[in-house]
């Protein structure tokens, strides 16, 4: 049995994984791995100074490197197990309770921060 935190780790290694391949394919993702890595960085910060729905809204508006983002958070917030389990991350975030959209904000810092070290490992600076 894993942890959650394990649990958190695997999830984002595989979905960083995905983005920096899906970057650095022969068909164009949208985004480059450098704009995926620089997002994953500011993310966190984003949510710690606006809070998760402004931070989640503004990702999901803008496209592109932000809205993989935006997809890879909302899958992790909505699985069985998570927080807004079933539902998609904006209107979990919109639908919730105080307590509920305090506990996603925390769990979304906590993944983010995988995802943060993933894409600094798996992203080569020129």
């Amino acid at each position: 049995m894993q942890t959650l935190q394990q649990q958190r780790a695997r999830y984002a290694l595989a979905k960083v994984q995905s983005a920096v391949d899906e970057a650095n394919g022969t068909e164009r993702a949208g985004y480059t791995a450098k704009e995926f890595k620089s997002q994953a960085e500011s993310f966190p910060a984003m949510i710690r100074m606006n809070g998760l729905g402004p931070a989640a809204a503004f990702y999901l508006a803008k496209g592109g490197a932000h809205k993989k983002l935006y997809d890879l958070l909302s899958g992790w917030l909505s699985q069985p197990a998570q927080v807004f389990a079933g539902k998609p991350l904006m209107d979990g975030i919109t639908q919730g309770d105080s307590p509920q959209y305090r506990l996603a904000q925390a769990e979304a810092l906590l993944l983010l921060d995988w995802v943060k070290r993933f894409a600094k490992a798996f992203v080569q600076e020129d």
